[in-house]
């Protein structure tokens, strides 16, 4: 079990870029490789399709929080503190 006895392993963070993809986009990237995932069981591919489903999600919520954040700033201006 990882350090805090939570059961999750902390991911170490890439440094920030400017996103090329929205939440959008990347949420059906990420139902893409879902249903490829049910492919992958019959060729044994199973580690290299969950990888990459890691990876989409991560970046998916990181959109998704970017843009909802962004979204917020505009309705309601910068947070200040």
């Amino acid at each position: 079990m990882p350090a805090g006895g939570l059961g999750r392993m902390i991911v170490p963070m890439l440094p920030f870029t400017i996103p090329t993809t929205s939440a959008a986009d990347e949420r059906a990237h990420l139902e893409q490789l879902l249903a490829e995932r049910a492919l992958a069981v019959d060729h044994g591919l199973l580690e290299d399709i969950d990888a990459e489903i890691a990876a989409a999600s991560g970046t998916f919520v990181g959109l998704a929080v970017t843009e909802i954040a962004t979204l917020r700033g505009q309705i309601t201006g910068r947070q200040q503190g």
